[in-house]
């Protein structure tokens, strides 16, 4: 009788273990709970997947299949960062398309930086569009979105993205 005692006490504080870090984890499974409140009817214009341009709020970015990773640049620029937003993937397959089907990508953003990635490039290298940093919104210097190229040069992590001009 005292071994049963025991045996049902360790399988309760097993279980008890194992349901406080099933809460602890599992956050961290999905996107984090994002403010993008002060962005999130900025527009992003999509250019070349449809007819004519397609313009897409931040809100509508946060409404599709997101993630959270986290990554580090190859440069010492930003460093490691953890970001949430879909894979550009996910973003093109509303359109039916993919990053693959495009010879050339362009990313612009209000600052007038852009960066021009080539079918090798695009097709090696996930994309993503972040929303939000680190679990927080983006600043007033990466809003509204920020491009995310895990394990690449952060020169190519565009901020204040406006537009995405793809070429076939």
């Amino acid at each position: 009788m005292h071994r049963a005692k025991t045996e049902s006490g360790i399988i309760r504080a097993v279980l008890f273990i194992t349901c406080i870090l099933l809460a602890l984890l599992l956050p961290a499974c999905g996107t984090d709970d994002i403010d993008i409140s002060d962005y999130e009817n900025e527009k992003i214009e999509l250019i070349g997947i449809e007819d004519g341009p397609v313009a897409l709020t931040i809100a509508d970015l946060k409404g599709m299949e997101c993630r959270t990773l986290k990554t580090e640049s190859t440069s010492d620029k930003i460093g490691r960062v953890k970001a949430t937003g879909p894979e550009l993937d996910t973003v093109l397959g509303k359109y039916g398309a993919s990053k693959a089907d495009f010879s050339k990508i362009i990313i612009n953003g209000s600052d007038q930086y852009d960066v021009k990635l080539l079918n090798d490039y695009i097709t090696e290298h996930d994309i993503y569009l972040a929303f939000g940093i680190d679990g927080e919104p983006l600043d007033e210097e990466s809003a509204p979105c920020r491009i995310i190229i895990p394990k690449s040069d952060s020169a190519y992590w565009v901020r204040m993205v406006t537009s995405i001009e793809f070429i076939r």
